[in-house]
């Protein structure tokens, strides 16, 4: 008779996770649905998480004697910023571990908004507590708690409130542990939705998160942390990592913490006795220490650090070392609640997208391993340092200390150079973003035949093309520059596509008539073929200028662009601060013949000097150091830097400044500018710009969407086999 066999709590859910991966590769994109039970999971994760950190965080403190927490607060939280100063000086080394990728891709709306200013009083000062605890203001929440905590230490019927407290403490923790036991299902829904949907690519960038993080969680574990405590403590190195050792295997193999606090604090007794260290007061301060401690974010709650620095390189964000720094900072505090509050905060916090916290949980039953592992580590470590140090037994000897932060360095620094090695060896950078560009084509063709010709027309009988003679003589005359990406340039199968063509074909379509698209490279060619009517509008991203105000007539304007520089790649940053430019520091650029916002430009730049040019191309094909940066718009430009990768497209966020585009007529022209800003107030209302911005301006659909590859799909169903 076969035994049954009976899994653990950690087995199950490894077990879930195995198998909502391999739902996930069976059926593909047909198990997206799950989503909807694994964020409701989510929802349900975070019910109890903040009544409890206020809870705990008050009993913890409350609980404690004058007497006690004098002794132990200053000593207490010296060994915790250390340790705190340590594990964060490892996690930020560590993230220069991800690959040096360049990612140039379409423009993003988020590139240009300037994010809220951070109001730090609301965000820490808990002036209204019932606030703070409904918007989910985690440092504020924390404050209040520890100051609640500290106001109790001196009452003396301090129990009246925290006897009721802690059995209200342990019903959060049963309502926390009662949705705990449905996590393997959790586990399993988010793993399948996850594994059906996530792309190759975005699969192989968390690869990379894996990678990082382990190897980080390694370093602190196995070397920073313990040899930190060896190098100022009597303790040695084996006490921690081999005679704690049972006690590390548990906390990886359950990834529960919680579950060990009363054996550390006997592990740490064992240690002292060891040493014949163990006296009444080790006793007893390690006893109050672990438990405390355990309220306090661990080496494994900082590890979370690495997701948001993950998540900002996965989406090319680049945080400066002001914002690592807030970063850092703000983190401390928010990770006093659990990660499942924290990770979505700091996301928000740092306008990272809030979807990156599902691919943070898709892997936490393998990062949750390691970082509990760390946690345990730094809980014996922390113990033991901190005893030590109230019992006089703190020695800081100079050559040990040398020694650990010059070893620690080295160990760091070489992490990041093999990682590095490893990902540039097996992970590679397939995908040409410029095809992307290359390949997009217009959605909309224009019923009758378009006629592209390429040859200046010759002048024809001198009438005013208003309306009505446009649509007798059956053809409208588009003037335009073939070098405009992406408001009209040539794909690689060379059709004339963009932003403007494809608002000619709807054109085209509302007035019945065909099209004949006329290409000019210069602006002044463009304009004067437009006074001898030889051309009834001009398109390619007109800007409107007061240079051309009294030569023609402009339409409403049809977007907004926001002024830029093009520059080589190193100089991106060198450019992202234009007050440091002064009248000492002759610039000379290059822009397009009719560029209309020089005024600002020179206001930017006190000394420089600016050549006009027909088209980029020249820019870009100039002999080096013949131009330090093009004039352009960020929109544009990020569509030109993804056909040259050695440039990247720089602007002072500081001093967003953005003009208008629109299309141009002949000055006497007023019916058909009439005409056509009542046909742009249409395309507005309707959505079609918008729908065109996106795609053309912001790339959105410029890859087309393919089906998840799946076994179903692609193995079982696939037609080639049969």
């Amino acid at each position: 008779m076969l035994k049954k066999i009976k899994l653990s709590f950690s087995g199950q859910v490894l077990l879930a996770l195995s198998v909502g991966i391999f739902t996930g590769l069976f059926f593909g994109e047909k198990v997206a649905w799950l989503n909807i039970i694994g964020m409701a999971f989510i929802k349900l994760l975070q019910v109890a998480i903040i009544p409890y950190i206020v809870l705990s965080l008050v009993i913890g403190v409350g609980s404690l004697s004058y007497e006690q927490s004098r002794e132990i607060a200053k000593k207490f939280i010296m060994m915790l910023l250390a340790l705190w100063a340590l594990t964060i000086f490892t996690i930020f080394a560590m993230a220069h571990a991800f690959p040096l990728w360049e990612s140039k891709d379409f423009f993003s709306t988020s590139q240009i908004v300037i994010p809220p200013p951070i109001n730090y009083l609301d965000l820490y000062i808990p002036s209204n507590p019932f606030k703070s605890l409904s918007e989910n203001t985690v440092p504020a929440i924390v404050v209040f708690s520890l100051l609640l905590g500290i106001s109790l230490v001196t009452i003396k019927e301090k129990q009246q409130f925290l006897n009721p407290a802690a059995v209200l403490l342990e019903a959060f923790n049963k309502i926390t542990k009662g949705i705990v036991r449905f996590l393997p299902m959790g586990v399993f829904a988010i793993s399948a939705s996850a594994a059906g949907t996530i792309a190759a690519d975005d699969f192989e960038k968390l690869q990379i998160y894996f990678a990082v993080y382990i190897v980080t969680a390694l370093i602190l574990s196995l070397w920073v942390i313990p040899f930190f405590i060896s190098a100022i403590t009597p303790f040695k190195y084996a006490d921690i990592i081999q005679g704690c050792r049972s006690i590390l295997v548990t906390a990886f193999a359950s990834g529960n913490l919680f579950i060990l606090i009363p054996i550390m604090s006997e592990a740490c007794n064992d240690i002292f006795e060891k040493h014949k260290l163990r006296t009444e007061d080790s006793d007893k301060y390690n006893e109050i220490i672990i438990p405390i401690a355990f309220n306090f974010p661990a080496v494994g709650k900082l590890l979370a650090f690495i997701f948001i620095l993950f998540s900002a390189w996965f989406t090319n964000t680049e945080l400066d070392t002001g914002q690592q720094a807030l970063l850092a900072f703000n983190g401390l505090f928010s990770l006093f609640a659990s990660v499942h509050i924290s990770i979505p905060f700091l996301l928000n916090y740092l306008h990272l997208p809030s979807d990156m916290y599902q691919l943070y949980l898709s892997g936490d039953v393998l990062t949750k391993r390691f970082s509990t592992l760390a946690s345990a580590v730094f809980l014996i470590s922390f113990t033991l340092s901190t005893t030590a140090y109230l019992l006089g037994l703190i020695e800081i000897k100079i050559k040990k200390v040398l020694l650990f932060l010059g070893s620690t360095i080295l160990i760091i620094g070489l992490s990041v150079l093999l990682t590095q090695t490893f990902f540039a060896h097996f992970f590679t950078k397939k995908i040409d973003v410029s095809e992307k560009l290359k390949q997009m084509q217009v959605d909309w063709e224009a019923p009758q035949k378009i006629v592209y010709n390429l040859h200046d027309t010759d002048k024809n009988q001198f009438f005013m093309p208003t309306p009505e003679a446009i649509v007798k003589r059956g053809t409208i005359r588009i003037g335009y520059n073939p070098s405009r990406v992406p408001f009209s340039f040539y794909n690689n199968a060379h059709k004339l596509v963009g932003f403007d063509i494809e608002m000619m074909n709807h054109l085209s379509s509302a007035l019945g008539v065909n099209l004949d698209f006329i290409p000019f490279t210069k602006a002044k060619n463009l304009y004067q073929a437009l006074d001898n009517l030889q051309i009834d509008i001009v398109i390619s991203g007109v800007q409107i200028s007061s240079e051309h105000l009294k030569s023609v007539l402009y339409t409403q304007p049809i977007l907004n662009l926001t002024t830029a520089l093009i520059v080589k790649d190193y100089r991106q940053k060198e450019f992202s601060d234009y007050s440091k430019f002064t009248k000492s520091t002759h610039l000379k650029f290059a822009t397009i013949d009719h560029y209309p916002r020089l005024t600002y430009i020179k206001q930017a730049f006190p000394n420089i000097e600016i050549k006009k040019i027909a088209n980029p191309d020249i820019f870009f094909n100039a002999p080096e150091n013949t131009f330090d940066g093009f004039i352009s718009s960020i929109e544009e430009g990020m569509t030109l830097v993804m056909l040259h990768p050695a440039y990247s497209v720089s602007f002072d966020s500081t001093r967003i400044h953005q003009f208008p585009i629109s299309y141009a007529v002949h000055k006497n022209n007023l019916t058909l500018q009439a005409m056509l800003n009542s046909w742009l107030e249409i395309q507005k209302s309707t959505g079609n710009i918008e729908h065109l911005y996106d795609y053309w301006i912001q790339g959105k659909g410029a890859s087309k969407h393919q089906a998840r590859w799946s076994i179903l799909q692609n193995i079982i169903n696939n037609p080639e086999k049969h």
